[in-house]
């Protein structure tokens, strides 16, 4: 089994001013740098599941290194680069200053039509995501469950390549939201 899990709630305050393009670039470097809030604790049932994990992976970023910390109590987690965030592209046709809730809202929306055109993510984003798979992959084979920390748009690349490559899909917990995960089981 693979089990992929977002990260816990960045610590990263959102900016409260209006900001254009290059801000919102500036505030993402800043949520990258960031780790988790430490008063919002993951799920004991993802705890007692990372507990019987055989491994755990996460990325290297510090909001998903401190994730892997919270729920595999000490453990120690393989730390990669490979299953860091999907860098989502900001809209250059949005002209303005706006909050950084109506960047969010035109992020996402300049994602779901290129998602609608088959242009889910860059051809080097989805190459990672298959370098990333294939790690995971060769993991389960040595040691299983694989608890695998990482983010929410780079989990649904993770999640459409794992079912391309003969892994099944099981309930999600939690759906989108921080400390959900998804978890995958190999077909026979």
């Amino acid at each position: 089994r693979i089990i992929l899990v977002r990260h816990g709630p960045s610590s990263h305050v959102a900016s409260p001013r209006w900001i254009d393009a290059a801000g919102v670039s500036r505030w993402r470097e800043a949520y990258d740098a960031a780790g988790i809030l430490p008063h919002r604790d993951p799920p004991d049932a993802l705890i007692a599941l990372t507990a019987r994990a055989g491994c755990v992976v996460t990325s290297d970023l510090p909001r998903a290194t401190a994730s892997a910390e919270r729920i595999a109590a000490g453990r120690g987690a393989r730390v990669t680069p490979l299953l860091r965030e999907t860098p989502l592209e900001v809209p250059r046709w949005v002209p303005a200053r706006w909050p950084l809730g109506v960047w969010g809202v035109c992020i996402y929306l300049h994602w779901l039509m290129r998602e609608l055109r088959g242009e889910i993510a860059a051809p080097a984003e989805l190459e990672r995501a298959a370098q990333a798979v294939a790690l995971l992959d060769d993991a389960a084979r040595e040691a299983t469950p694989v608890v695998a920390v990482t983010h929410g748009a780079f989990r649904r690349l993770l999640a459409m390549r794992l079912v391309a490559t003969g892994w099944t899909a099981e309930p999600r917990v939690g759906g989108f939201r921080n400390w959900s995960w998804w978890p995958f089981r190999r077909t026979a």
